[in-house]
């Protein structure tokens, strides 16, 4: 509501997305306009302004006397919104908290300091299929096909405008950069299909749990992911992978169980409502029945709102 005001805001200045850009190269740029920014967001709430920032970061506006800075470590969801609200002020029913992107800070800033617009925004173009991964200068809504332009390895490839894990994909009408996005992902179409492969021993396969035999190299070892789910659809199966990759506070299993059935009112008392589709992005990758939980718990939600 545009009368309405958050329990606490939260500045996302980290991002630990796949291959994701560093926010302190980008923030070293405009300290001014950042620090601007947050002055302008503390007018927005009685409540907290939240910086979240890596371990260590070198994040502008950390010492400002209104500010609560929070450093997170880890691997990823250690930088989604969802994890730091769970952790620092968790939502209900009744408290409501907003969350916002580090870039859109700077357009705050600039804006109340200079009264123009600022659309420009850095994003990391990346994935297997980059010929350069780097950082580009781009506008808001950019056209995906002309980023892209020329950068692509040869093959049939998806532009993934945002994350690898919770982004979509661009192309047709969708064929611009999203407007919370930072990052243009781009994976090889993996429509080859390997007879039994599930007996091979995997020397060059990926495997959440060490199924095949490139378990044996050693950890940190990079693999060129394409978009193949490796197998249809199946059962929900509890054999700890959403436990190993669900920081928060909850029972991960038996809530996307209550959401896959539509169980509303029992998704609703493990936790569903301080969830957004990027909060399941790493259930979905590790899911050896290869569910879609974004788009599954997105429908519940929407019908948790319906029905009030």
């Amino acid at each position: 509501a545009l009368d309405g005001r958050p329990h606490s805001i939260f500045v996302q200045a980290i991002d630990t997305n796949p291959l994701a850009a560093n926010p302190a190269v980008v923030l070293a740029e405009h300290a001014d306009d950042f620090i601007r920014g947050l002055r302008v967001l503390k007018q927005l709430s009685d409540g907290a302004v939240y910086l979240c920032t890596a371990a260590g970061a070198n994040i502008p506006g950390r010492d400002l006397p209104f500010v609560s800075h929070y450093e997170f470590d880890g691997p990823h969801p250690a930088g989604l919104p969802g994890t730091h609200i769970h952790c620092l002020d968790p939502v209900s029913t009744s408290k409501t908290v907003w969350y916002i992107g580090y870039q859109d800070v700077i357009a705050y800033g600039r804006l109340f300091g200079t009264g123009q617009l600022w659309t420009e925004r850095v994003v990391a173009l990346s994935g297997p299929q980059v010929q350069t991964p780097r950082l580009l200068r781009t506008r808001l809504g950019a056209s995906l096909v002309d980023l892209t332009a020329d950068q692509l390895k040869t093959g049939e490839n998806r532009i993934i405008s945002g994350s690898v894990l919770s982004g979509r994909t661009g192309q047709g009408v969708n064929a611009f950069l999203g407007r919370y996005h930072t990052q243009v992902c781009v994976l090889k179409e993996g429509r080859e299909r390997e007879f039994l492969g599930w007996q091979m021993p995997g020397f060059d396969k990926f495997s959440i749990k060490r199924a095949f035999a490139s378990a044996l190299a050693a950890d940190g070892r990079r693999y060129d992911m394409t978009t193949n789910r490796n197998g249809s659809r199946r059962a929900i199966v509890p054999i700890g992978s959403y436990e190993a990759v669900m920081p928060l506070d909850i029972l991960p299993t038996f809530l996307l169980r209550a959401l896959a059935s539509g169980d509303t009112d029992q998704a609703q008392a493990l936790g569903a409502l301080e969830l957004d589709e990027e909060d399941l992005a790493l259930c979905t990758f590790v899911d050896p029945g290869k569910h879609e939980f974004g788009a599954i718990l997105r429908r519940n939600l929407q019908k948790i709102e319906l029905e009030g």
